[in-house]
């Protein structure tokens, strides 16, 4: 389950963003409200924004506040945590794929077809197989260009869709190319453009960062870029790079901001030790 927000820069989502990357390792999954306050001093936000958040986000079922010792805390909630753990996969999943997408590519496409009406195929079908990296050819038919057909046959026999799904491997004949292919099945360019996008605007923001950055300043550009990253990695299905157009922007751009966020963690950690040992 991923934690999407409407708004990047609202209090739930900073929150959350901080618990995430630096609370819950440290086994904190509550904290008083005075702390937040502090946390939430780099981002500028007001003492009347942050008590309306964090109302949105005991609302949403994402945090829980209640009482002790006469202070007010705030505490995740196991959705939350569920979120967490997406994010994390989802970032291991996207990291050992990159030694695929920078291999040289075998010519071969795993190929599942959808059989019969069942009333669970359709988007759910489409929800298993996108995170896998698949690009839906046409209806009941999707492609990758690599081997998942035993992923595929872990997650058909643990939702029941196993008698509703054919799968195949090999190489696709016929007057189509692979770049013809790809072109119909995947958005390749709507994905570069974005990656275009955020290379432009991580090079601004760093340039200012670099110039200013004391030990808490770097976390909203953490928290703002990441889920920036997140999100066009959600969306990339990391096709090989032979089968993408030249100089393809996605690893360059997610390796310039882990770079930068190398950079700025332990600052950044120094922060955050000093507010929770205060």
């Amino acid at each position: 389950m991923y934690l999407n927000f409407k708004k990047k820069d609202s209090v739930t989502s900073i929150l959350l963003f901080i618990f995430n990357v630096f609370l819950v390792e440290r086994d904190t999954r509550s904290i008083p409200l005075k702390k937040v306050f502090a946390l939430l001093e780099p981002f500028q936000k007001s003492e009347t924004a942050i008590r309306m958040g964090l109302s949105r986000g005991v609302q949403s079922g994402l945090l829980v506040n209640y009482r002790e010792g006469g202070e007010v805390y705030y505490r995740l909630t196991d959705e939350a945590v569920r979120g967490f753990e997406y994010w994390q996969n989802t970032l291991a999943r996207y990291r050992e794929r990159i030694k695929l997408q920078t291999s040289a590519w075998d010519g071969q496409w795993s190929i599942v077809a959808a059989a019969g009406r069942d009333k669970r195929l359709g988007d759910d079908l489409a929800d298993r197989l996108m995170p896998l990296g698949y690009g839906c050819l046409d209806k009941d038919l999707w492609v990758s260009p690599y081997d998942m057909n035993h992923q595929v046959i872990e997650c058909s026999l643990a939702n029941g869709l196993a008698k509703s799904l054919y799968l195949f491997r090999g190489r696709l004949e016929g007057n189509r190319s692979p770049a013809d292919i790809v072109s119909a099945t995947w958005p390749v360019e709507e994905l570069a453009q974005r990656y275009d996008l955020l290379a432009k605007n991580l090079t601004g923001a760093l340039k200012v960062l670099n110039a200013q950055q004391t030990d808490g300043s770097g976390l909203p550009f953490l928290h703002f870029y990441g889920l920036e990253v997140f999100e066009l990695i959600q969306a990339d299905p990391q096709l090989p790079l032979e089968l993408l157009p030249g100089g393809w922007p996605g690893l360059p751009v997610t390796r310039t901001f882990w770079e930068a966020r190398e950079k700025i963690m332990p600052a950044a950690n120094q922060f955050i030790n000093r507010v929770i040992a205060s």
